[in-house]
């Protein structure tokens, strides 16, 4: 029984490297961020075209009222279930904005995040989410409990829906240098 779990235990460490062997993934500082989003729940299937659909109503609701985007758009994940996905999806914003019933002014909070570039299929995008996930574990490096997000970096409203697009997975960090590390594990011995 113990070689068993001797065993499991080098599986789960292989299963927790093998996503970040494509992905370069770094620590990056983000500015806090005014944005104008939509919050939707949708089903796992549906992200893709739930994004476009939200990134198409939040663009038009900004060009109406001749407030400009002053970023990549992006979705964040509050929450991802086998099956329901709460999301927010939206533009960066300079000014404020009144909103409506669907569009509000929301903040993304600044801080340290782990980054990996993807490239492909925004369906596939998971892959991304999955190596900067391993690598946080990887290297000991914590979630600040933030929901993860996407930024595109191509508009998702100009590509076919399985077409390539360029994004990053983000995801928010509380990050300690080794020499932290150090100190507080001497500390706690």
């Amino acid at each position: 029984m113990e070689s068993l779990k001797g065993h499991q235990a080098v599986v789960d460490k292989r299963i927790f490297r093998r996503p970040s062997i494509n992905f370069e993934i770094k620590i990056k500082d983000y500015e806090p961020q005014k944005i104008a989003s939509i919050r939707a729940k949708t089903t796992l299937d549906k992200v893709p075209s739930k994004v476009v659909q939200l990134l198409d109503e939040t663009s038009d609701y900004l060009d109406s009222i001749d407030v400009s985007k002053t970023g990549s758009p992006f979705s964040i994940y509050y929450e991802v279930g086998s099956f329901l996905v709460d999301l927010e999806v939206g533009y960066p914003v300079s000014e404020d904005i009144e909103g409506n019933e669907r569009v509000k002014q929301n903040l993304i909070p600044g801080g340290k995040c782990a980054v990996a570039e993807f490239i492909g299929p925004h369906q596939d995008i998971v892959n991304a989410h999955r190596a900067v996930h391993a690598w946080m574990h990887e290297n000991e490096i914590k979630a600040s409990g933030e929901p993860a997000r996407e930024v595109f970096l191509t508009d998702l409203r100009e590509i076919e829906i399985n077409g390539e697009c360029v994004a990053q997975s983000v995801w928010p960090v509380i990050h300690e240098s080794r020499a932290e590390k150090r100190r507080q594990k001497r500390t706690t011995q």
